[in-house]
């Protein structure tokens, strides 16, 4: 029987939404690599800090705002 790797969780934070209350999106991908491609690109599109966290939490990589020009 194949077990499934424990899930890799994409943090998006916006501190300003809900009035200054925050928002918080959470996704859950299997691949490492992939959370990193897709973490990265939510924080140049969106220009919110990302973080990348392994199934317990630990931290992977944070991924600062995107400056917008």
């Amino acid at each position: 029987m194949s077990e499934k790797p424990p899930p890799v969780v994409i943090h998006v934070a916006n501190p300003d939404a809900f009035a200054g209350q925050g928002s918080v999106i959470l996704l859950e991908l299997a691949d490492e690599a992939t959370a990193r491609k897709v973490a990265r690109k939510i924080a140049n599109e969106t220009g919110r800090r990302v973080t990348v966290r392994d199934a317990d939490l630990i931290l992977i990589e944070a991924i600062p705002p995107a400056k917008i020009h």
